[in-house]
């Protein structure tokens, strides 16, 4: 289905705690076809923020696009909730226009913010005010300043067809905020680090990690969609094939960060890849590989066949040896991290003790209601067959809490021995 769909948002009845509230409906679809799905949002999503948006309503809007297939996405609000569902549109190569926000609505925002909306207003292509379209030079006009260099009408002219293919599964199937907060702490191995490679960026969530960080990265994708979609929020992704990125870049970074890339690729492409992973670092320079865990549970029932480009789980000890085979040194293992135990699990339960025949004088205690010595002793050791069974079962329960994630982080050797 060809046309466009026309997103407005109304005001919600207020909660009881009197937070004001707004509904987001989407509707003008062609042939008759109207979705309305109705969600509850605070009020600072009427401005531009540096949150991803709510999970749910990304993935219905997603949706959405997937089932009327529109070339064009008009927004009739200018806000937060706008901007984001904006940067999905405009990934995924629909035509996008933005309500001309009022001359305050990009006053007095924090740095991300700022970038953010910037992001976003570099890939849309036209403004909505009165009903109208505009051209892009009527916010430059408008705005000028910082807005006016945001603004371009790079991709206007040339954009691609709609996609609607594993790029659905990436923008409306993967809770971005969730990522985020997932790989927060993995900064802490880049610290100090000056110009850092993701590689395989995706959606340039790590990047936003490092960038807030204060830690300079750029992002190679192969994934038009994905790349779109990281560049709408500031960043700098070439568009490439990873590993030929890579080996013609030698020595060109202190540090790369490979994340759920490396079980998409069958061994030999593995290999190449840790091989020209060492070889654009500097001596010195940092690697860390995060991947799916073969030895989590979550992983294997759970999560790994979720993406329908994964391959292959490989172990941390293969990925260890590679990397070791191409001079780069480990210096962090987290399935070596405390608190992560394999525990033998007994296959039979353990024989229960058994009492010996009560004796007379152990009769005339029992009917004098005192338990005697024989009883207490046949009663604890039950206790304790019992305790150590249960002991086995917490410690073999406990690996359904292990890390769905494996994370390797390497150091370039300066030299090869």
């Amino acid at each position: 289905m060809m046309g466009e769909i026309r997103v407005d948002e109304g005001g919600g009845e207020g909660c009881n705690d009197g937070a004001p509230r707004f509904t987001v409906h989407w509707s003008g679809v062609p042939m008759a076809h109207e979705v309305d799905a109705r969600f509850e949002l605070d009020a600072s999503w009427r401005r531009p923020r540096d949150t991803f948006g709510p999970f749910e309503l990304i993935r219905c809007f997603v949706g959405s696009l997937l089932r009327l297939r529109p070339e064009k996405v008009v927004f009739l609000q200018f806000s937060g909730i706008a901007l984001e569902l904006a940067r999905i549109s405009a990934a995924l190569g629909l035509e996008v226009h933005l309500r001309m926000p009022a001359e305050d609505a990009l006053e007095g925002l924090d740095p991300v913010s700022a970038r953010w909306a910037a992001g976003v207003l570099s890939r849309v292509h036209g403004m909505v005010e009165g009903g109208a379209l505009l051209a892009p030079e009527a916010m430059r006009a408008r705005f000028g300043g910082q807005w006016a260099e945001a603004w371009s009408d790079g991709g206007v002219g040339d954009r691609d067809r709609p996609a609607f293919g594993y790029e659905a599964y990436a923008l409306g199937r993967r809770d971005h905020a969730l990522l985020y907060a997932m790989q927060l702490g993995f900064a802490s191995h880049f610290s100090g680090c000056r110009k850092v490679l993701d590689v395989g960026c995706g959606t340039g969530v790590f990047l936003e990690v490092l960038s807030r960080n204060g830690i300079t990265a750029t992002g190679v994708e192969r994934n038009d969609v994905s790349a779109r979609f990281a560049q709408c929020m500031g960043h700098q992704v070439v568009q490439a094939d990873a590993i030929e990125y890579l080996e013609a870049n030698p020595a060109s970074c202190d540090g790369v960060y490979c994340s759920h890339f490396i079980e998409h690729l069958p061994i030999e492409a593995a290999e190449r890849l840790i091989r020209a992973v060492s070889a654009a670092l500097v001596p010195g320079g940092v690697a860390v590989f995060v991947f799916p865990d073969p030895e989590s549970i979550r992983s294997q029932l759970l999560g790994f066949w979720r993406d329908p480009e994964h391959v292959r789980f490989y172990h941390p000890e293969l990925v260890s040896t590679l990397a070791e085979i191409h001079g780069l040194a480990l210096e962090f293992d987290s399935q070596l991290e405390s608190g992560r135990e394999v525990v033998p699990f007994a296959m039979k339960m353990p024989p229960r003790p058994v009492a010996r025949a009560p004796g007379l004088w152990a009769r005339v205690l029992r009917r004098l209601g005192i338990a005697p010595f024989s009883l207490l002793e046949a009663e604890r050791m039950r206790a304790d067959a019992m305790d150590e069974v249960l002991k086995q079962l917490w410690s073999v329960n406990q690996t359904w809490a292990w890390d769905d994630n494996a994370v390797l982080r390497f150091r370039k050797r300066a030299a090869l021995i």
